[in-house]
């Protein structure tokens, strides 16, 4: 039976095909160029004289995305589709690909595709510089008028992908085409691992990073802060929420996926919002919201401490579960010494809580935004698997503590490190300053202090400017940047194997049961 990790790993050719879409570089860049030069505009194909709409939206699709990539503002937050412009995939939706047999489940994957896109999109667009999108909405204003279409750009290119979903996936031959297409990028670098030795560099490195879980682990508990010094932040909440009962009466599409409205969804995210407890020794450990400063480089507003969120989901015994994700950023993660392999500009943590099948919490697990450090705290009744030889093993402390209707769980951190250092609970009103909600997508498309809005991420879903002096020896092991932050969807979370934050069937392969 294959692995978890290969239950959604592409080929390699597939592989490198999607990294080619995710990571824009030269052959990406030229693709564009060639297909505008033969179109004999400068800024994309043509949007007049098309003969009927079907055509119109496709010009569409191929004008926005050459904009787009010659502005180099492409979103790394889902993966372009060869063949299907007005959809995009990620790594949870291309898990399904083999799965949607029957016109229900493949009509809701589809809508997921879509919605990728749209919300890709809708970014992308608005960190184009103002000319250039003045020039394609003007264009498309009057192409629109032709074909009876919606004038405005945005509901334009939604009305678009309800027809060229109608026109390409109408027969089995273009949604078996749709199938095969829907792979979904790898974070890792191939050419990398094979100048760098990788099987040898692998043999070296699974050793220190049991060793550095060993370190992490004896250092987890009671007494590993000064307690003079903690601060705690939390997002104010009401503790009356029956969270169980609202998660377990969700309702979920043809695919199995939790679908929570609006006032589910925000009920959830605060019934099981940590406290944040960090050791503060300087300006560095304060939580802020991630802001564009000169040259659109962005930096840590510690006056307006924040905490963003959002949602996602797991394949976990066959069920579809859903996750709740918090994240905060810190300044910087300063260096120890006169040289640090691991200090530089931003660091930031996400603690993300999995709901079981009861709608109570089956395990919490923990990133820093470099996709570094994971960490996993199974629930009572759970524990961590043993995994293969080849792959990384996982730092998993203990389990998680369970809290109380009156209680809130804390999360430890660090000075300076953030590593995480404890996890207790507390009770529910103790003291804690207030942290502002705000979805982690929002970090897609910010305020430039020059105008306009430009994304915290380049292209390849990094912020250059975190970039770490540990790249310089870590890249045998296949990771890009190693240590710099990045956007969500775009974390390698293991330097041994091939293992994704995002990855459907991550906790499927690394939790069981503790009475097998």
């Amino acid at each position: 039976m294959p692995s978890a990790s290969a239950r959604t790993r592409p080929t390699s050719g597939a592989r490198s095909a999607a990294r080619a879409d995710r990571r824009p570089g030269v052959l990406r860049r030229l693709a564009p160029v060639a297909f505008l030069l033969l179109a004999g505009c400068a800024t994309g194909p043509p949007l007049h004289d098309t003969p009927d709409p079907d055509t119109a939206c496709r010009a569409l699709f191929a004008r926005a995305d050459a904009a787009v990539d010659t502005a180099g503002v492409h979103d790394a937050g889902g993966a372009r589709i060869e063949g299907f412009p007005w959809l995009r995939v990620n790594r949870p939706l291309a898990s399904f690909r083999d799965e949607v047999g029957t016109p229900q489940r493949f009509a809701a994957w589809v809508d997921r595709l879509a919605a990728l896109d749209r919300t890709a999109r809708h970014h992308e667009l608005a960190n184009l510089p103002a000319s250039r999108r003045a020039t394609l909405a003007n264009d498309w204003h009057a192409e629109a008028a032709r074909h009876g279409l919606p004038a405005d750009l945005e509901a334009g290119l939604d009305a678009c992908r309800g027809r060229l979903r109608a026109d390409r996936l109408a027969q089995p031959a273009g949604r078996d085409r749709l199938r095969a297409a829907a792979v979904a990028p790898d974070e890792y670098v191939e050419w990398e691992r094979v100048l760098g030795l990788y099987p040898i560099a692998r043999r070296v490195a699974r050793p220190r990073v049991a060793a550095f879980h060993r370190e992490r682990n004896q250092a987890f508990g009671a007494d590993a802060l000064d307690r003079e010094r903690v601060r705690r932040y939390a997002v104010p909440r009401k503790p009356d929420t029956d969270a169980a009962r609202l998660a377990r009466n969700m309702p979920r599409d043809a695919l199995g996926i939790p679908e929570p409205d609006e006032r589910t969804r925000v009920e959830l995210l605060a019934a099981h919002a940590p406290v944040w407890a960090v050791e503060t020794r300087t300006g560095d450990d304060r939580p802020g919201a991630l802001v564009l400063g000169e040259h659109d480089r962005p930096t840590v507003d510690t006056d307006h401490p924040v905490e963003y969120r959002r949602l996602s989901w797991t394949r976990f015994h066959g069920r579809v579960l859903l996750q709740l994700n918090y994240a905060i950023w810190f300044p910087a993660r300063p260096p120890d010494g006169w040289f640090d392999l691991y200090a530089g500009h931003l660091d930031g943590l996400v603690w993300r809580v999995t709901l079981g099948p009861d709608g109570a919490p089956l395990a919490y697990d923990s990133i820093h935004l470099c996709g570094c450090y994971y960490t996993l705290f199974p629930a009572a009744g759970w524990r961590v698997s043993e995994v293969p030889p080849d792959q990384e093993p996982i730092q998993s402390p203990g389990h998680a503590p369970a809290a109380g209707p009156d209680e809130r769980l804390v999360v430890g951190l660090e000075a300076r490190t953030h590593y995480l250092a404890e996890l207790t609970t507390t009770a529910e009103r103790a003291a804690a300053t207030p942290l502002a909600p705000l979805p982690l997508g929002r970090l897609r498309s910010l305020p430039r202090a020059a105008g306009g809005s430009a994304s915290a991420f380049a292209e390849s879903g990094l912020i250059p400017s975190s970039a770490r002096p540990e790249r310089g020896f870590f890249w045998p092991l296949g990771v890009p940047s190693a240590g710099a932050m990045r956007q969500w969807g775009t974390h390698a979370i293991a330097f041994v194997g091939r293992r994704h934050f995002d990855d459907p069937y991550l906790l499927d392969g690394l939790l069981e049961r503790e009475d097998d």
